[in-house]
């Protein structure tokens, strides 16, 4: 039988008086007269009757009666069956409190332990949260002996004397259903369960099965209309759960149902017991209360437990005594595969939403949503990585959609205040990270450390707090290198803090970072720094930080300029190109007198080709300079290519240019000059009067140089000699 969920000490207060008491004397109804009463269920599988229960009375049953005192309170008395009679049908009797003048109806309620009265005898309560008690086995059997719930509600009473009896029959309706379940996997094998719970919001019956294990199942519910429930089984090996939206489970009912379960968990499940996750597991549902959810380390061979979030909602709110942990704690290196929309917030403000143990490896990817966060604006903890004072592990995100929030004195992706973090990459998908008061978005909390970070893809966008990078190391905290060689990344530092590189100081404690080195790989970057900080890219104030590199430039002070911005260049992407037509600085070709899309300049004019290889002059001159200065200078030139590379031309360059067409002309440069013009316009065409340096050296002192007048004459000119400059894309 079930046990009220009242302790003892609670019940006895404020319970209202009982009041004069009366006889009662009652007939319920029997099993085959119409009405459903007392189950002690015995399966009908044969014959017209199968698929039904049947059901009888027993002597010592107890009923609950409830009636209004004179007092106008509900009291609950306790009857008894005293006798079953041939047809089915059953006596009940005992003392009840007399009903108050007018109101001469009474509530029967079985079993009479499930229901309480509150305090103030305005309403009573029926407790389902632990029917079993531990004692259903997934039985008919186990069902007979310990569950029931029926009632009749607003029977009439006739009260003559002492005496009370009811007006009529009374008629117990059962409120539960039977459920005989087959348990199998995805793939249909048998399921041997050692326990099953069926929920809808909560637990509504458990069932802990024999030791060997058990595929079929039955379990008492009480009736449902338009639920959402949960099925959950445990083996020797593995959780499984099984998830039905809108069901109907009518009370008086028989079901059969064969479900093939999910390996994982539904989390509003989880009311009272720690869960650790194990590898392939899905983890779904909001969950119900403040228990700890941990994801299990590997086991050999395994190098990783993989387990996927598919709209989870863990939004801890625990104390320091009832739920120091994350929203999830990763016991060892995991993968976490994001599905629809997840929500993970730790449970106490030291520790953050997600944490993975110093050594470990923690990759998030997927196609879902994830915004984790510490437990609140005044906790400690990051968003992912590590808690107040606490270590965590690598950390890496290769795809989905990830909002990561730090607490106060927290990165947002990185380490807790005080604590530590290994190295954090990024290498896909999107990603939003926000520091608290003195932590990076990404990188160090207050005065934390974290190792190398490095990012190669994804669209990344981190805002650091007060005196704090958004990438890099926050107030008076250190971190290791920081590498950008894709992706678009977006990073504000706030007051003393740098966009990219070393936050500022606190309490005499310099902010450290590495070195910073961005490629020309990425696709954009743009830094912002703090009000007060100095650099955009590098130290914060009074920070430090490592060489800054950005496409191959070494800036030793750092980069000022706010917001800084930086594009990778674009690559050459050339379809069917043809001497004449014009490189855009999108890397495209384009016919010479084509209208280019917008924002897109003409950058050269293919000169020469040689299968997919060739020569592309630039359209303009350089301007006048020594022979140096003229190889540097078209060295620098941009708009760059990541797979093209300017140079000043070669004497053969020239030469391989004047011979690249057929076309016969007085002068062999003016056809170049010619189609020049018509490709850039005025200001193109080569400088027939002038001489043009080629890279060419001839001697120590010397470089070969062509005149443009009637015809191309080659020269011998000192290198410290001033021509005309020309810079070539060799492609």
């Amino acid at each position: 039988m079930m046990v009220a969920c009242s302790s003892e000490d609670t019940a006895l207060k404020n319970t209202p008086a009982a009041g004069p008491q009366m006889q009662f004397t009652a007939t319920i109804a029997a099993p085959n007269s119409g009405a459903t009463t007392r189950t002690e269920y015995t399966e009908v599988t044969t014959g017209d009757a199968a698929g039904t229960i049947n059901v009888a009375w027993k002597v010592n049953d107890e009923i609950a009666a409830i009636v209004k005192n004179s007092e106008d309170k509900l009291v609950k008395t306790v009857l008894t069956v005293s006798k079953v009679n041939d047809d089915g049908s059953a006596v009940i009797s005992g003392a009840i409190t007399k009903p108050k003048n007018g109101e001469e109806t009474v509530d029967l309620i079985y079993p009479a332990d499930i229901v309480t009265v509150d305090n103030n005898g305005s309403d009573y309560n029926i407790s389902f949260d632990k029917m079993s008690d531990g004692t259903l086995d997934g039985t008919l059997e186990s069902i007979a002996d310990n569950i029931d719930y029926r009632t009749a509600d607003d029977c009439e009473l006739t009260v003559s004397g002492e005496q009370a009896t009811l007006t009529s029959v009374a008629k117990l309706e059962s409120k539960l259903s039977i459920l005989k379940l087959t348990l199998q996997d995805k793939d249909g094998n048998a399921l041997l369960a050692s326990q099953v719970a069926i929920a809808g919001g909560k637990i509504l019956t458990s069932a802990t099965l024999t030791s060997d294990g058990s595929s079929e199942v039955y379990l008492p519910v009480p009736a449902v209309s338009g639920a959402d429930i949960c099925i959950a089984a445990t083996t020797s090996s593995n959780n499984y759960f099984y998830m039905k939206e809108d069901v109907t489970l009518a009370a008086k009912q028989y079901y059969q149902s064969t479900v093939k379960m999910t390996k994982g968990a539904h989390l509003a499940l989880l009311l009272t017991d720690e869960y650790e996750a194990k590898d392939g597991e899905i983890l779904t549902g909001t969950l119900a209360s403040n228990v700890k959810i941990s994801i299990a380390a590997p086991v050999a061979p395994a190098t990783t437990t993989t387990v996927t979030l598919k709209d989870v909602n863990i939004n801890g709110s625990g104390t320091w005594t009832t739920g120091d942990y994350a929203g999830i704690t990763c016991d060892g290196s995991t993968t976490i595969i994001l599905e629809g929309e997840n929500k993970v917030k730790g449970f106490w403000e030291d520790y953050p939403g997600i944490y993975v143990p110093s050594g470990e490896t923690l990759i998030i990817q997927g196609t879902g949503s994830l915004d984790a966060s510490s437990n609140s604006s005044s906790s400690l903890g990051a968003g992912i990585g590590s808690g107040s004072g606490g270590t965590c592990g690598n950390i890496t995100i290769k795809g989905g959609t990830v909002t990561a929030t730090g607490g106060y004195n927290a990165a947002g992706i990185g380490s807790g205040s005080y604590g530590t973090c290994e190295n954090i990459t990024i290498s896909g998908g999107k990603v939003t990270a926000t520091g608290g008061k003195y932590g990076a978005g990404i990188g160090g909390g207050n005065r934390g450390t974290c190792g190398a970070i490095t990012i190669s893809s994804g669209t990344v966008t981190a805002t650091g707090g007060y005196y704090a990078a958004g990438i890099g190391s926050g107030g008076g905290a250190n971190c290791g290198t920081i590498t950008i060689s894709g992706g678009t990344v977006t990073a504000t530092g706030d007051a003393n803090g740098a966009g990219i590189g070393s936050g500022g100081v606190v309490d005499e404690i310099r902010a450290r970072c590495g070195a910073i080195t961005i490629t020309a790989g990425v696709t954009k970057v743009t830094a912002k720094k703090g009000a007060t900080a100095p650099n955009s890219i590098g130290a914060g104030s009074e920070g430090y930080c490592g060489t800054v590199t950005i496409g191959g430039t070494e800036y030793a002070s750092g980069v000022t300029q706010s917001p800084y911005e930086y594009s990778a260049p674009p690559a050459l992407s050339l379809t069917s190109p043809a001497v004449g037509q014009v490189i855009g600085s999108d890397g495209k070709n384009y016919a010479a007198d084509a209208t280019l899309p917008t924002g897109v300049t003409k950058v050269a004019m293919i000169a020469y080709l040689n299968g997919s290889h060739g020569l592309a002059i630039a359209l303009a001159d350089e301007g006048e300079m020594n022979w140096a200065t003229a190889k540097s200078t078209c060295e620098a030139k941009t708009s760059a290519f990541n797979n093209g590379t300017w140079r000043l031309p070669t004497q053969d360059d020239w030469k391989k240019m004047f011979y690249a067409t057929s076309r016969l002309r007085d002068t062999i440069w003016r056809y170049l000059a010619d189609e020049l013009e018509t490709a850039g316009g005025v200001g193109s065409r080569l400088r027939d009067a002038e001489q043009y340096w080629s890279s060419t050296p001839n001697g120590e002192d010397q470089a070969n140089s062509v005149h443009l007048r009637s015809s191309a004459t080659w020269n011998s000119s000192s290198k410290t000699y001033t021509f005309f400059v020309r810079a070539v894309l060799a492609f």
